[in-house]
C-alpha cells in the first residue's frame, strides 16, 4: 500500500512539474523586431528604424561632421494589421506600408522608403 501512495504521489509530482507555467514566457517572432539600417548609410550618415515587442519604436538620424555628431531619436508606436505596418509618430503624423522580406532578409517599407533596411 504504501508503494502504491508512493507512485500516486511520484506521478502528480512529475505532472505538476511538466506543467510549467509556459503561460508566462511570452516570445515575439515577429521578424520585425530588431534594428534596422537604411542601405544608403555611409561612414557620415545613418539612418536606423528600430522596432520593440511593445510597439514602440525610434528613428534614429546620425550625422558626422568634421565638428562632431549630431543625432536625433524620433520615437513613434507601431502596430501591423493584415500585412500593412503603421507608424505614428509622436506629432501624430501616420505612415501606412506593406511589410515585405527580400531574399537577403532585408526589410522593405515600400511606402515608407524607397530604400531597403538591412538588420543589424
Amino acid at each position: 500500500m504504501k508503494r502504491k501512495i508512493k507512485i500516486i504521489f511520484l506521478i502528480i509530482g512529475l505532472v505538476q512539474y511538466s506543467c510549467n507555467n509556459d503561460d508566462d514566457i511570452i516570445i515575439d517572432k515577429n521578424p520585425i523586431i530588431g534594428d534596422w539600417l537604411r542601405a544608403d548609410f555611409t561612414e557620415t550618415i545613418e539612418y536606423q528604424i528600430h522596432f520593440e515587442n511593445n510597439n514602440f519604436g525610434k528613428i534614429i538620424n546620425v550625422v558626422s561632421a568634421n565638428n562632431g555628431i549630431i543625432s536625433s531619436a524620433n520615437p513613434f508606436s507601431w502596430s501591423i494589421n493584415k500585412g500593412i505596418l503603421n507608424i505614428t509618430l509622436d506629432d501624430g503624423t501616420q505612415y501606412f506600408t506593406s511589410v515585405e522580406f527580400n531574399n537577403n532578409g532585408n526589410l522593405i517599407l515600400a511606402d515608407f522608403s524607397e530604400l531597403e533596411f538591412i538588420k543589424f
